[in-house]
């Protein structure tokens, strides 16, 4: 390729770039003309529907009137919910079995990044030792959740007892 096409092509380019900026200005041009006009600044209180501006305000556009907040009154059926709910959170694994839990948790991750450099035999026998703890603190777990949801079945009849005792 000579020097003259290059400059003939690189002139080319320009002729169209200027082109297409010229073009590009004139349709932005046209698009904001064919725009609604939107009011004077001095209409207040105004608002748009679409194309069409609405001088006056509507009525939903007024703030609603303020309700005032009243505090529920505290009953016996309340307290009742408010401890059958705690029990049901004591339901969970109390802080010595979380321990216990994280710790396996935190052997297990051991284990897993030691796989590469540990045989076989070895990574198997932690796997093995780590299956075992975690079912001994599983059974730990179920047993301590029976016997609290055992609590909690009594304490509900108890309630339900109290409550036909009302009637």
């Amino acid at each position: 390729m000579n020097r003259t096409t290059l400059i003939i092509a690189i002139g080319i380019i320009i002729a169209v770039c200027t082109g297409i900026y010229f073009w590009t200005e004139w349709e932005k041009a046209r698009f904001d003309a064919s725009l609604p006009k939107p009011p004077a600044e001095d209409t207040a209180g105004g608002h748009w529907h679409g194309d069409e501006w609405h001088a006056e305000p509507h009525v939903a556009d007024e703030a609603p009137p303020v309700q005032p907040v009243t505090q529920p009154v505290e009953t016996d059926e309340m307290e009742a919910a408010r401890q059958r709910v705690a029990l049901k959170m004591s339901l969970l694994p109390p802080d010595e079995l979380d321990l216990e839990r994280e710790a396996i948790q935190a052997d297990l991750d051991a284990l897993l990044e030691q796989r590469g450099t540990l045989s076989l035999a070895e990574f198997e026998k932690g796997i093995d030792d780590i299956v075992r703890r975690w079912n001994a603190w599983h059974k730990k777990w179920t047993e301590r959740a029976k016997e609290r949801a055992a609590a909690y079945r009594k304490m509900d009849a108890e309630r339900q007892a109290a409550v036909a005792g009302d009637r």
